[in-house]
């Protein structure tokens, strides 16, 4: 084993370990929402909010955030960005007002996107040769699961050591400063571990980078990659309901609840592992999004036909996991598509923060949508939200098609 496997291997787990864990705070309802909603006293609606304050900063950073990573140095932004997400957790997790909470939310949409998000993007592309971009992006999908799901039952167990002696406000709050020192040790670990970019690599002025950045926005197909990751995302975010239907209608413990949510991480390693593999395989990416997002359909289709039975926990679960398989195989694969649409890595940057800035943008509305329709509407809320869920699958199979076809006329103009 030569000193550049290890390197490139090793600074991928670390890209891994830091996309997975610095989301874990501003995505924490994935596995917490009965908690802190019952902590803050808040109702579906208000969590809604909180996510798209977070999503509404988050929105225009990832903008920021593509022309920084075509220009400055990681290391000390990366560090800059895990330490203070670290700090803004431990000031959450003292469950402040209202108002506070949604300030601490959009403040973690500067610190987890402006200076992490586009350069992990680019970093892992210039990790490999173009052969090899699937197998990568799945492999950081993949042990960016493994290492959320270690991460998570971690939290769980700080949550169960107080929710035990009947006092759960504080166990949900013991869960929160947990993920909140580790995404500081991943700032500090970024800090000795990442080098720092030599100078002569980023040549082009500022201005330059930001008007590639919005010539990147006349380019069709950018669009078309837009369009699979606003899809794609928005089967990805509302699956993460499951969990609180399964603990509102089906009988399922909030303990299990959040216990599942760290298999969620397991499964994520199975899903990113296997899709990048599988892309690599048959040579195609599109084909890794248009097979999981049709299975992803068939997935929803049964939480609307199952009847809210308490007897069917069991179905629901398993329903569940298969869901987070299919999902966590797409999600490998919606930017590694960008060496398949002819992307050149020198703007890769700017593109994954285009796409990223408004793929990204069901965060704006989608919670707080859903979020009214469960309040509104109760168990049929939930139906509503995997019909929705349903259509973008749908959605996201046309779209990655138009790709293909775009891409495959490109290649016939260039043989001939």
């Amino acid at each position: 084993m030569n000193k550049a496997f290890i390197k490139k291997y090793g600074t991928l787990l670390l890209l891994a370990a830091g996309a997975g864990i610095i989301f874990q705070l501003p995505y924490i309802r994935e596995t917490f929402y009965p908690q802190i909603q019952s902590a803050m006293n808040l109702t579906n609606a208000q969590m809604g909010l909180l996510s798209s304050g977070y999503a509404t900063m988050a929105t225009l950073s990832y903008f920021i955030g593509g022309i920084v990573a075509d220009k400055f140095s990681a290391r000390k932004l990366l560090t800059f960005s895990f330490i203070v997400t670290g700090l803004l957790g431990l000031w959450f997790s003292t469950f402040p007002s209202y108002n506070i909470a949604r300030m601490i939310f959009v403040l973690m949409g500067i610190s987890t996107i402006i200076t992490y998000w586009s350069a992990c993007i680019k970093a892992t592309r210039m990790l490999g040769t173009p052969e090899e971009q699937g197998r990568l992006f799945g492999l950081q999908e993949g042990l960016r699961g493994i290492l959320n799901a270690l991460l998570v039952f971690g939290m769980t167990a700080a949550y169960s050591h107080f929710a035990a002696s009947g006092n759960e406000i504080l166990g949900t709050s013991a869960a929160i400063k947990v993920c909140s020192i580790v995404v500081i040790i991943i700032g500090i670990l970024n800090f000795i571990f990442i080098e720092d970019t030599k100078k002569e690599e980023h040549t082009e002025s500022l201005m330059e980078v930001t008007k590639g950045m919005f010539k990147a926005l006349t380019i069709p197909r950018v669009w078309i990659l837009v369009a699979i990751i606003f899809t794609a995302y928005s089967v990805y975010g509302l699956i993460g309901y499951v969990n609180t239907y399964a603990v509102n209608y089906y009988g399922l413990s909030e303990a299990t609840g959040s216990t599942l949510g760290g298999i969620r991480y397991l499964v994520q390693g199975l899903g990113g592992i296997l899709g990048g593999f599988l892309a690599d395989k048959l040579h195609s990416r599109i084909k890794v999004i248009v097979g999981g997002c049709g299975l992803l359909a068939v997935s929803f289709g049964l939480f609307l036909v199952l009847p809210v039975q308490a007897s069917l926990v069991g179905a629901i679960i398993v329903n569940f996991m298969f869901g987070l398989l299919f999902i966590y195989a797409v999600r490998s694969q919606y930017f590694a598509v960008h060496d398949d649409a002819g992307i050149p890595v020198e703007m890769s940057g700017r593109v994954s923060g285009i796409a990223s800035c408004l793929g990204y943008t069901p965060d704006l509305f989608m919670y707080t949508l859903v979020g009214s329709w469960m309040d509104n509407y109760g168990a049929a809320g939930f139906k509503m939200t995997w019909a929705y869920a349903l259509v973008a699958a749908v959605l996201c199979i046309v779209f990655a098609l138009v790709l293909s076809r775009i891409i495959k006329k490109d290649n016939l103009k260039k043989a001939a």
